[in-house]
């Protein structure tokens, strides 16, 4: 994990970014108020690393940690091998709009989503689906919105859920939980404040292309390229092609879509040469396609800086009286979001867990024959509590061993 942001000493994020250079700061781990030092070279990510030993909450495995879905990873949850065997269906079918035929359809593509059973196909039955298509960069920006967007919110929904069940529970790791959400909301809140850019830069005869994100006006940023391309062109000339307000999850899905077409200029990299005018206009046809993002009541919120309501119950109340009020709390917040919130303040049982009301839609949805998302729909959950029952059901399955029949009782 790269520990992104610290705390300072009135306890308010601080992200990276916004560090200078230098090593050893004065901010601190959000997890366990150890040393930061600032890590900002040209190979990693610029992160922050502890400055002794690193805490046991930066060691959890990465599916636990507060990353958005979609913005910087897009294998999905592939391994190496699975995303070039991924690959290589698309390249053997899915480029021509062919359907696959099931013998070459892994069980996992199907588990994940990443494949569909269409039955209105002449060959093979099964084909790409919106998220399949995105780990061989195949789905238009438009698309990519739809699928990454209510993931952005589910998973938001996820944390603030932690955070209620590990107040109820008085729980041991709520302030890991808590940072959990914070950091999310500070990451949600820096792409809904970025405004996406789109440049064409015509160099002498040649024209180059550049994708972008920034918060502040436009053309302070052309100003800045403009002195940085000074030392590889005799002339330079900038045209704004297209400016998309709080898109600023798309940046790192573009350069990935089109990364073949990426040239580097000294140690900047965000330049493209499409060397003929078609895939030029298509890729410009391709950002201009995108909606214009309209922000739910929960993202405005997001992008105010204002705290959740588990937050605001923190700052104002002992923790006596917190138990009580964040079930009022939360139940308020569950009709933001139009379904139930929380769990009962108690370790479950896998027997008391399946007997619930909502494993029991989910098991039913599963025995349909339903992917996980699908499943997650008819019965009113979350992916991860399908995914959940699913794999308790499979295990049962695995470990399941049949009574022998009693033996007959041949005395007369």
């Amino acid at each position: 994990m790269w520990l992104r942001y610290g705390i300072d000493r009135d306890k308010t994020l601080v992200s990276i970014e916004d560090v200078p250079r230098g090593g050893k700061t004065q901010l601190r781990c959000p997890y366990c108020d150890g040393e930061l030092t600032a890590k900002k070279g040209r190979r990693k990510e610029h992160h922050f690393a502890h400055t002794h030993e690193t805490c046991l909450e930066l060691n959890r495995s990465v599916r636990l940690l507060p990353n958005l879905p979609l913005y910087d990873h897009f294998n999905i949850w592939l391994t190496g091998k699975e995303l070039e065997q991924l690959k290589k269906l698309w390249n053997r079918y899915g480029i021509n709009n062919r359907g696959i035929p099931e013998k070459e359809v892994p069980q996992i593509f199907i588990d994940e989503e990443l494949l569909e059973f269409n039955e209105y196909r002449y060959s093979g039955k099964y084909q790409f689906t919106k998220l399949g298509k995105i780990p061989v960069g195949a789905l238009s920006l438009m698309l990519f919105n739809q699928v990454q967007e209510p993931m952005l919110l589910e998973k938001l929904q996820e944390l603030e859920e932690n955070v209620q069940v590990a107040a109820l529970e008085n729980s041991a790791n709520f302030n890991e939980c808590l940072r959990d959400l914070q950091i999310y909301q500070a990451e949600f809140r820096k792409i809904l404040s970025q405004n996406l850019y789109y440049l064409q830069i015509n160099v002498g005869e040649q024209s180059l292309y550049k994708i972008g994100v920034t918060q502040r006006d436009v053309q302070t940023r052309v100003s800045e390229i403009q002195k940085d391309l000074a030392p590889h062109f005799q002339t330079v000339s900038i045209k704004v092609l297209g400016v998309w307000a709080h898109r600023g999850n798309v940046e790192k899905y573009f350069k990935y879509r089109y990364s073949f077409f990426n040239i580097s200029l000294g140690n900047r990299t965000e330049y493209y040469n499409f060397f003929t005018p078609e895939p030029a206009k298509t890729v410009l046809r391709d950002l201009r396609r995108m909606e214009a993002k309209g922000l739910s009541k929960v993202e405005t919120d997001i992008l105010e800086g204002k705290p959740s309501w588990i937050e605001q119950l923190i700052e104002g109340e002992e923790r006596a009286s917190r138990r009580s009020d964040a079930i009022k709390k939360g139940m308020e917040r569950a009709k933001n979001w139009g379904q139930h919130v929380g769990r009962p303040p108690r370790a479950e049982s896998t027997e008391i867990f399946l007997e619930k009301p909502s494993s029991q839609r989910a098991i039913a949805a599963i025995n349909e024959g339903l992917s996980l998302r699908q499943a997650a729909q008819k019965a009113g959950v979350s992916v991860n509590t399908v995914r959940k029952v699913k794999a308790i059901l499979d295990l049962k399955a695995e470990n399941y061993q049949p009574v022998p029949d009693a033996p007959k009782n041949t005395s007369s």
